[in-house]
């Protein structure tokens, strides 16, 4: 059944909204006035505008190859966050069909982050390109403040092109369209974990079929580390274990398996994950300075064994 084509363009019209005024809706500490939604509204347009960009071309990325392979597929349904420092939980399409060979699966898969992770890569670069080194005030309090978390590439990229800079002292005025790059990797990398139905499980799975089962769940465990570092990926790790699943569900194989190029740029792409993950995405100011659990159980075991320096 075809979806309603009026419940995508809402959904595509609030998660605009959502993007452009999600850091004054409903916010106390910010005067619910017209006058202060104008001014949101062309500060932050570039940012709605070309996150919306990037998603959409996510989705394109499953649509279009599913469409070519004859699998029946929706059209994109955004979803719309109006609180919190992005603005959305990204968008997501349903395919109505079964997907006939693991072939078919990994171009499916593959097309949504390859397309979104070229067009986060540009717009970060303009935008970190565009953005300001600003020095932090000393006496400052930071504990109402949030930031945004690196990955080794958005760290060694910033430093590259607005370097050096001391993040102890200094800070990065970001431009917007630096923001929806930054936004664009990490939808893009949270889609990358190799995991049931995300995009990176159906990547891996097609690459190593079924004889990935005998690690994937070792894998998981070793993800799970990285809820020690950041509360963001218990979150996950519990969505996938429960809801997306560990093991990617059964798919026949190809007749002549994915191909060696297909097969090399799966793992361009998984490769690319480990470079634009983000350990912790969101960070509250006053947990800025703190120790993650990860430190004090590596402290408390280095204390255990009586390992010294």
């Amino acid at each position: 059944m075809e979806s309603n084509k009026t419940t995508h363009i809402l959904l595509f019209f609030l998660t605009f909204l959502s993007l452009t005024y999600s850091d004054i809706f409903l916010n106390p500490g910010i005067p619910q006035t017209l006058e202060n939604y104008k001014l949101y509204f062309f500060e932050n347009w570039p940012y709605s505008v070309s996150l919306l960009f990037i998603l959409l071309a996510h989705e394109m990325g499953h649509y279009l190859p599913a469409r070519y392979y004859g699998v029946r597929a929706s059209l994109p349904y955004f979803i719309p966050l109006p609180f919190g420092p992005i603005g959305t939980m990204g968008a997501v399409i349903k395919i109505n069909d079964q997907i006939p060979n693991k072939k078919v699966l990994f171009d499916i898969g593959v097309g949504g982050p390859a397309v979104s992770l070229i067009l986060s890569l540009v717009a970060w670069i303009i935008g970190i390109s565009l953005s300001k080194v600003v020095e932090i005030p000393s006496n400052i309090d930071r504990s109402g403040f949030l930031f945004f978390g690196d990955s080794a590439f958005t760290y060694f990229s910033t430093q590259w092109i607005l370097g050096p800079i001391d993040f102890t002292t200094m800070d990065i005025q970001a431009h917007p369209l630096a923001k929806a790059g930054w936004v664009g990797l990490l939808v893009t990398a949270i889609n990358l974990l190799p995991f049931g139905q995300l995009d990176g499980g159906h990547v891996i799975y097609s690459m190593f079929g079924e004889s990935y089962r005998k690690w994937i769940h070792i894998l998981f465990g070793l993800f799970l580390i990285f809820a020690l570092v950041h509360f963001t990926w218990l979150v996950w790790g519990f969505l996938i274990y429960y809801v997306l699943k560990v093991e990617h569900p059964f798919i026949k194989d190809a007749m002549y398996g994915i191909g060696k190029t297909r097969f090399l740029f799966g793992i361009l792409i998984l490769v690319s994950f480990l470079i634009i993950f983000v350990p912790k995405p969101i960070i509250i100011g006053s947990e800025y300075d703190n120790p993650t659990l990860l430190d004090d159980l590596i402290r408390l075991i280095v204390k255990t064994v009586g390992i010294s320096d």
